[in-house]
């Protein structure tokens, strides 16, 4: 990095060492929003030859773009505005982040506190602006000639942000940095070099008390979201080892990349129909997404332990261990002398087996059979970005276990359609070399196309694109029964949106399937090109509603006959 002091200027200094220890200790990507008062961390960032910087328009575009990056690699993603509202245009994306326990560093530039209240310009409230929804709040200060209260600060933020102390996960923290003016020297040419010199960080050990399992005739495993590797080996391991089948959510990064039978995926149709009694739950993970499943969950709230690096966080489940999940498996792998009873997964697998059979043979065109194409369609080693709504059901309910590794991410914490472009192509920003896709429906596509500029930076995503005109889920909920007046206009809120005319003004290739098999050979084609395909795909919500009735009546009767 081409290291710098200007004289006289606190602003810029100040701004270097931030970005300098950042970088120290672990930030590599910066998203920044244009501004005239947040010019000092922009110059700082910028300058810095080893922190990639993205410049993003629309700042709620660019804290979704710093989400999918932070999922992705699994570190802090830095994020910079400017002053008033700009910082506020990152909560939707702050609050996922809290939620779903990403790492995101916040620096908001603000007006010197002095101005505050006065009626100055772009000028608000700008402390703990994020309220609960952040793991640290800290106002910096104006710059100081002494860097050490900044560098206090900085190396909180980051560890609240990383969750290194394991008392809380991983999130969003909030650094505000107020500024006065000059904001920056006349002339910024001219600088000397100054070089940082920083200690290295001690990762803190945490020795966790580990319970061995109490014996269990009819042991199960559910794992929910989570990102990354998170010792998914270990805990098939763990389910071989005591005859435990697993239930494994689409997000759970267990679905795609296993051979092992005890992996299973169509749970959700088979406990609509059956009634299973496990007297042991082993859960992994944040909530899953399969509804049936949570529901269940809540009867089984007292025979049900949830494993957790971190202090137990926005879950309800009353046994709670903490440990990380591969000590936790290899310890009861190495101490647990019991199985579960061979009838019980016996009975789980066939089960699975009758559902799994159905589904492949399911060709009717639908939202679940394109989910099912597109998850089939990518490579090995390939990843996947869901959007919320109906196409995160329809990859749990309709798509299969897999050998093949498929990485795969959604934002449900909150689970909202907003930013979900975004989070896509920050997400595939790390992975240029991947077949990486992303399904969403036309009103969340719509809500985030702004996220498209986004794609000059080197992206290469296909999206496709269900456009069912309008939000189809509502459609499957309670409320389309009710007799509601304007139900089309005010829930199911059609966009009339022509797809192809987004594409060409995002100067994305555009493709459009009638098929499945169509579908197929769009993406096939896609991921040969370089930059961001959309493929758009048309269903109307009626017929939908009857292929998703239509196949569960099919599993149903089937199951019915055992």
């Amino acid at each position: 990095m081409k290291r710098i002091i200007i004289q006289n200027n606190n602003n810029i200094n100040w701004s270097i060492f931030a970005a300098s220890y950042l970088h120290h200790l672990g930030v590599r990507h910066a998203c920044i929003s244009p501004g005239a008062r947040n010019s000092p961390l922009t110059f700082a960032f910028t300058e810095h030859s080893k922190i990639k910087c993205f410049s993003h328009v629309d700042e709620r575009s660019s804290a979704f773009f710093a989400l999918g990056l932070a999922k992705s690699t699994q570190k802090p993603v830095v994020l910079i505005s400017t002053s008033g509202t700009a910082p506020a245009n990152f909560y939707p994306a702050v609050i996922e982040a809290s939620l779903s326990r990403v790492p995101l560093i916040i620096l908001s530039a603000d007006r010197p506190p002095y101005l505050i209240g006065t009626g100055a310009n772009q000028t608000i409230n700008q402390q703990n602006l994020y309220g609960s929804h952040v793991c640290n709040f800290t106002d910096v200060g104006l710059p100081q000639n002494n860097n050490e209260s900044l560098k206090d600060h900085l190396f909180t933020a980051f560890q609240h942000s990383s969750g290194l102390k394991f008392e809380e996960p991983p999130g969003p923290v909030h650094l505000n940095f107020p500024f006065d003016e000059p904001l920056l020297p006349e002339n910024v040419s001219g600088i000397n070099p100054l070089s940082f010199t920083f200690e290295n960080i001690e990762i803190p050990v945490v020795k966790f008390s580990i319970p061995i399992l109490t014996k269990s005739r009819q042991p199960l495993i559910i794992v929910g979201p989570m990102e990354g590797n998170c010792h998914q080996k270990e805990m098939i391991q763990l389910a071989e080892r005591i005859q435990a089948p697993i239930l494994a959510d689409p997000l759970s990064q267990l679905r795609y990349g296993s051979n092992s039978k005890m992996v299973l995926a169509n749970y959700d149709y088979f406990l609509r129909c059956k009634k299973i009694n496990p007297d042991l739950i082993i859960r992994f993970g944040r909530k899953p997404t399969s509804k049936v499943m949570n529901q269940l969950l809540d009867k089984w709230k007292n025979k049900t332990i949830l494993i957790d690096a971190w202090e137990q966080f926005n879950d309800d489940c009353p046994q709670f261990i903490q440990s990380t999940i591969g000590k936790y498996c290899q310890y009861q792998i190495k101490n647990c002398s019991w199985q579960g009873e061979h009838g019980w997964q016996k009975q789980l697998l066939a089960w699975e087996k009758e559902v799994y059979d159905i589904l492949m043979q399911e060709s009717v065109y639908s939202e679940g059979t394109i989910a099912k194409c597109c998850v089939e369609s990518i490579d090995d080693g390939g990843e996947l970005f869901i959007g919320n709504s109906m196409p995160i059901r329809d990859v749990d309910m309709f798509t299969l276990t897999s050998s093949k590794k498929i990485d795969t991410y959604s934002n449900r914490g909150a689970s909202g359609i907003d930013g979900v472009i975004s989070s896509a192509l920050g997400m595939s920003h790390n992975s240029v070399n991947k077949n990486s896709l992303l399904l969403i429906g036309d009103v969340s596509f719509y809500h985030d196309m702004n996220g498209l500029l986004a794609s000059r930076y080197e992206a290469n995503l296909t999206i496709v694109v269900i456009n069912n005109s309008g939000g189809g889920i509502f459609s499957f909920l309670p409320i389309a029964e009710s007799n509601v007046e304007n139900f089309q206009q005010y829930w199911t809120t059609d966009t009339e949106l022509q797809i192809n005319k987004v594409a060409d003004l995002y100067k994305c290739k555009y493709y459009f399937a009638k098929t499945l098999k169509e579908l197929e050979n769009s993406i096939k084609e896609s991921f040969k090109n370089k930059g961001v395909q959309i493929i758009e795909v048309k269903t109307t919500i009626r017929d939908n509603i009857i292929a998703h009735n239509r196949l569960r009546d099919k599993i149903k009767a089937a199951l019915s006959d055992d």
